[in-house]
């Protein structure tokens, strides 16, 4: 069985909705910082936290503003929380912290025994303070399992069976920032650019450092410092969603250029990074290489990650070592081609044979593509 997640934008339309909507999510909030309470309180006097089934009973009845498996969901979702810090402090990591924050709203967490489909719509029972009824925009893909309910958006989560994908062809795949991926199967090479995507995130970044130097010159929680909030938390959104789409349409072109493919992809390798300078160290961790990784994972037969050192500066035809910029030069047999498209060639060459061998090809036919088509004129026409 596998799993997709479906989001959709939605916001409450009348004032009922709006006061059912507010109250469950501040009854969340409050089950959330009730918690953080008491788990501070449990760990200053160094005593033991109790079982997920012991704080079920404990809030039973006790939030009769959300619905008994919301509640529950709530309450996992916390312990799971603590239990990932505790392992975290425990294996060396001394800065990761316990859950602390005690947020005016949170988000309402259902499952398939509350959040029914009836006739095209989704209803949310919320206790005692109503109900909520959502129309669906589309038939859902698979068996409901859960529904997450925040801000402007609504996620559902569906159970879909495993369609098998009869592997055709197998291809290497970098990734990177500038050449968002570089895949080839050894006769032909994409390389989809990453300009938009790298753009959209530096729009995002300096959009969000002039909100925080507005923000420090206001007093936090003032009209003016909320509206700065709100303006921030609208960018994030639009810039998630805008890199978001961009990347579906990147790793959706790879699936139609290479139907039947079992992707060897690069394992993202930040340690050469760390050694260059500041820019472009933020620039490749500001990359979206998990979230590519993941969608070629379920657009294609599979997305198998390897070891990436060397495989852009390592010639494939004699294996000799060099260090070049955009385009890779060879110095002992001058082969010449794109750095990326060598990259390419040298992860599909170590998921084969996991070796760096000399004595492969490069393909001669190399399409460059935009994720999605430019918007306006070409650049330089009239």
């Amino acid at each position: 069985m596998s799993y997709r997640t479906v989001e959709i934008r939605w916001i409450p339309k009348t004032a009922a909705e709006w006061r059912v909507f507010t109250a469950s999510r501040k009854e969340a909030a409050r089950l959330w910082s009730d918690l953080v309470t008491r788990h501070h309180r449990l760990r200053r006097r160094a005593l033991t936290w109790p079982s997920k089934a012991r704080w079920e009973r404990w809030g039973k009845g006790r939030y009769p503003g959300l619905s008994a498996q919301s509640t529950q969901q709530l309450i996992g979702e916390f312990c799971e929380a603590v239990h990932s810090a505790r392992q975290l402090r425990t294996t060396g990591h001394a800065d990761a912290r316990y859950p602390w924050k005690k947020p005016r709203y949170h988000d309402v967490v259902y499952t398939n025994q509350d959040a029914r489909v009836r006739n095209g719509c989704l209803l949310l029972p919320h206790g005692t303070s109503g109900r909520l009824r959502l129309l669906l925009p589309r038939a859902l893909p698979g068996r409901l399992m859960e529904v997450r309910l925040s801000l402007a958006t609504v996620r559902l989560i569906c159970e879909m069976e495993e369609v098998p994908r009869p592997q055709q062809r197998v291809i290497g795949v970098d990734l990177g920032v500038n050449t968002l991926i570089a895949a080839t199967d050894g006769d032909k090479a994409l390389l989809i650019s990453g300009r938009a995507v790298k753009a959209t995130v530096q729009y995002r970044n300096k959009r969000l450092a002039s909100c925080r130097q507005a923000q420090s010159t206001k007093t936090q929680g003032s009209r003016r410092w909320q509206r700065l909030q709100r303006r921030r938390a609208k960018m994030l959104a639009q810039t998630h969603r805008r890199v978001r789409d961009l990347l579906h349409h990147a790793t959706r072109q790879v699936a139609e250029a290479f139907p039947g493919a079992t992707c060897y992809v690069g394992k993202p390798f930040y340690d050469a990074a760390e050694h260059s300078g500041r820019r472009h160290a933020h620039q490749v961790s500001s990359a979206c290489h998990a979230q590519l990784i993941g969608h070629l994972d379920y657009k294609t037969c599979g997305a198998i990650q390897v070891d990436e050192q060397y495989t852009s500066q390592t010639c494939p035809v004699c294996g000799e070592r060099n260090k070049g910029r955009r385009t890779y030069r060879c110095r002992q047999c001058g082969l010449t081609a794109p750095r990326d498209v060598i990259g390419s060639v040298n992860i599909l060459a170590v998921g084969r044979h996991h070796a760096l061998a000399p004595g492969r090809s490069v393909p001669n036919a190399v399409h460059w593509v935009h994720p999605v088509k430019y918007p306006g004129p070409k650049p330089g026409s009239s």
